[in-house]
C-alpha cells in the first residue's frame, strides 16, 4: 500500500478514501487513485507491495537527489515548502512541478523529480535534463539556509531494499508452470491405481461380458419363483451358478469401481420377475414416520348425526384436525423403479410401494411395462380393493391404463377432471367409437348426458374375451377450489353405485383426476362415509381420511375439500333423515 510522506513524518494521518489537501503541493488528493497521481506527486513511501515495485524503480532513474549539511530529520512542513521553492526557482518553473520523492537520512538527502508541463504526459522529466536545466548560482541563493554540499542524479531511490524481490512475472510464470505438472502427474497416477484395483485378482484375462452373462427373465408375473439350489464348496476363484429355473436374483457381471466396491460380482434383485408380489422394503423407518403410520391407523372420531351436523359448521376445528393428518408422500428413494418419472404426471406425487397396482404384462423391451401410478384402496370396512386412484392419464400411460381396467375387471370408471383446466389435466384416453389400446380394444356403445356429467357405456375386449363398463366423467369441479354445491357429487356416487351393482363385477371402481389424489380422495372418501352413516347411523371422517392417505399419499389435498366432504355427508344425513320419516 502507498502511504504519504508527510502523514508519516507527521504520524497525523493515513492516505485512504478520504479527500484533503496536501500541504507540500497544494494539490487535491484522493486515496486509491493509482499510477496517475503517483506520476504527479510523490510524497509515497513503498511498503511491500509487489505490484508497485517496477513503477518506483522506473521512476528512480528520474530522481534527483540533493546532499543537505542540515539534518533532513529535523525539517518541517514549512522548511520543506521552501526547499521546494527554491529549486522551482532554480529550474525557472512553477512549483506545482517539483515533487519530493523522499528524505533520505542515510545519505542526509533529499531526493525530488520534476514532473512535465505537457498535458497528459505520462513520464517525468529525467533527472540528467533537470541537472542540466539547474541554475547552481540560483539555487544556492535560494537554498543558502539549506547548505547544499552535491547535487546529483539517483539511480537507486529504493536502495537496493527491493532489488532481490523475485516475484516477477518471470517467476509466476514459471511457479504456474511447476503447479501444472505436478498436478498432471498426480491425476496420472491416481489414473493408474484405479485402473490396477479393476483388475481381477485371480485371473489373468478378463473374461467378455457376453461369456459371464446369465440368462434373465425380465417379464412380470403374478408368482415369485424360487431361486436356485444351495451353492457348493468355496473355490479360490469365485464364479457365479446359474439353474435353468427362474428366478428374481441375478448375478450381475462387474463394471466399473463405484459400483463394485472392490468385489467381482454383485447381487442385484430383478422386481420385474417378482409380479405383483408386494416389493422389498429395505428402508428404515424413523421415529417420525412410525409415529406417523401409528396416527394413520390408530385416529378415529366417531360422529353420530347430530354432531355430523354441529361439526361440518366449524370450520376452525375441521381445519386444526385436518392439519394433524399425516401426508404420507412416498420418498421416490423408497420407490425402487427405475426411471419411473416418465410415467407420472407429477414428480412429487407417486404411488405408496405396499398397495401400488403392478401390471401383468410380460415386456422384456420395456422395463417400465410394469408400472402404473397408481394404487389399491380399501373401502368400507377395510374392504380390499374396492377402489384404485390414479392419476389422469398421460400419451405414454394410455395403454397401461386399460390394461389396469381390464386385468383388474373394473365395472366402472370415474373422472373427476377437465382435459385442460390452464393446464393439462388428463389426455383423452376413450375413442369416439373404437380404438385399439395395446392389447386392449375399447368400444363405445352409447353416450348418456346429464347435467353435471357424461356417462359413456363401453365394451372392452381382449383374447376373445369381453366386458361392460361404464365411464363417467364428471366436468362441475371448478379448478382449485370445491363446487358450491355437494348435490351433484352425491348424484354422481349414487349413480356409480347403481351401475356397480347392476354390472355385477367384483373388481375396483377406478377413481381419477388430475393427481389422483385430490379430487379422487373427496368422491372416494364420501362414498365410503355415505354407506357407513346408512349401514351404522354414524360416521367417522376422520378414519376414512386416514385409511386412504395410508392406501395413498395425500388422498383429499386441503382443508377447504376436508370442510367438503363434510358437508357432503352432512346433506346425505338430511336426505337420509328424512327418508326414515317418511
Amino acid at each position: 500500500m502507498l502511504t504519504c510522506l508527510y502523514c508519516v513524518y507527521k504520524q497525523t494521518s493515513r492516505f485512504g478514501g478520504a479527500r484533503w489537501n496536501c500541504p507540500l503541493t497544494a494539490e487535491t488528493h484522493w486515496g486509491n487513485h493509482g499510477w496517475t497521481a503517483f506520476k504527479k506527486c510523490c510524497f509515497f513511501f513503498l511498503f511491500p507491495d509487489t505490484r508497485l515495485v517496477s513503477m518506483v524503480t522506473h521512476l528512480s532513474s528520474l530522481c534527483v537527489c540533493q546532499a543537505l549539511q542540515v539534518d533532513v530529520g529535523q525539517l518541517n512542513i514549512t522548511l520543506l515548502q521552501s526547499f521546494r521553492a527554491g529549486v522551482a526557482a532554480a529550474l525557472a518553473i512553477s512549483p506545482r512541478r517539483v515533487h519530493i520523492n523522499r528524505l533520505n537520512e542515510q545519505t542526509n538527502g533529499i531526493e525530488l523529480y520534476v514532473s512535465s508541463e505537457q498535458i497528459g504526459a505520462s513520464e517525468p522529466v529525467s533527472s540528467e535534463e533537470v541537472i542540466r536545466s539547474l541554475n547552481i548560482n540560483t539555487l544556492h541563493h535560494s537554498l543558502e539556509p539549506f547548505g547544499i554540499t552535491q547535487v546529483s542524479s539517483e539511480k537507486n531511490v529504493l536502495h537496493g531494499q527491493h532489488e532481490g524481490d523475485v516475484w516477477n512475472r518471470e517467476g509466476f510464470y514459471v511457479v504456474v508452470i511447476f503447479l501444472t505438472i505436478f498436478i498432471i502427474i498426480v491425476t496420472c497416477l491416481m489414473v493408474g491405481l484405479a485402473h490396477i484395483h479393476t483388475l481381477p485378482l485371480n485371473s489373468p484375462a478378463v473374461p467378455s461380458r457376453d461369456a459371464t452373462k446369465p440368462p434373465t427373465h425380465t417379464g412380470c408375473s403374478s408368482e415369485p419363483q424360487g431361486p436356485s439350489g444351495p451353492p457348493g464348496p468355496l473355490a479360490p476363484e469365485i464364479r457365479p451358478c446359474f439353474s435353468s429355473s427362474l428366478s428374481p436374483f441375478k448375478m450381475k457381471p462387474a463394471a466399473g469401481l463405484q459400483e463394485r466396491r472392490g468385489s467381482n460380482v454383485s447381487l442385484v434383485l430383478d422386481m420385474s420377475a417378482l409380479g405383483s408380489v408386494e416389493p422389498l422394503s429395505c428402508s428404515v423407518t424413523t421415529p417420525r414416520e412410525r409415529a406417523a403410520q401409528e396416527y394413520l391407523q390408530s385416529a378415529s372420531r366417531v360422529l353420530t348425526r347430530q354432531q355430523l351436523q354441529d361439526v361440518a359448521l366449524n370450520t376452525q376445528a375441521l381445519q386444526v384436525e385436518f392439519a394433524e393428518i399425516p401426508m404420507n408422500f412416498v420418498d421416490p428413494k423408497d420407490l425402487d423403479i427405475p426411471s419411473h418419472g416418465t410415467k407420472n404426471r407429477y414428480k412429487t406425487i407417486l404411488p405408496n410401494p405396499h398397495s401400488r397396482v403392478v401390471l401383468r404384462i410380460r415386456n422384456t423391451n420395456d422395463p417400465l411395462s410394469c408400472y402404473i401410478n397408481a394404487n389399491y384402496i380399501r373401502g368400507y370396512l377395510r374392504e380390499d380393493k374396492a377402489f384404485i386412484a390414479t392419476q389422469g392419464p398421460m400419451i405414454n400411460t394410455v395403454n397401461d391404463f386399460w390394461q389396469m381396467a381390464w386385468q383388474d375387471n373394473c365395472p366402472v370408471i370415474v373422472m373427476i377432471t377437465k382435459l385442460k383446466e390452464k393446464n393439462e389435466k388428463c389426455v383423452l384416453y376413450w375413442p369416439e367409437k373404437r380404438g385399439i389400446y395395446g392389447k386392449v380394444e375399447v368400444l363405445v356403445n352409447g353416450v348418456r348426458e346429464c347435467e353435471h356429467y357424461t356417462v359413456r357405456s363401453l365394451t372392452l375386449k381382449q383374447s376373445g374375451q369381453s366386458r361392460k363398463v361404464c365411464h363417467y366423467w364428471y366436468t362441475s369441479w371448478p379448478d382449485h377450489k370445491t363446487p358450491d354445491s355437494v348435490g351433484p357429487l352425491l348424484q354422481l356416487m349414487t349413480d356409480v353405485e347403481e351401475a356397480r351393482h347392476a354390472l355385477d363385477a367384483c373388481g375396483p371402481i377406478v377413481v381419477h383426476c388430475s393427481a389422483g389424489i385430490g379430487r379422487t380422495g373427496c368422491f372416494i372418501a364420501t362414498t365410503i362415509g355415505c354407506r357407513q352413516l346408512r349401514l351404522e347411523g354414524v360416521v367417522d371422517i376422520l378414519s376414512i381420511v386416514c385409511q386412504l392417505r395410508a392406501d395413498r399419499g395425500g388422498m383429499i389435498q386441503t382443508g377447504e375439500q376436508y370442510e367438503f366432504v363434510h358437508h357432503a355427508l352432512s346433506l346425505y344425513e338430511s336426505q337420509l333423515s328424512a327418508e326414515t320419516s317418511r
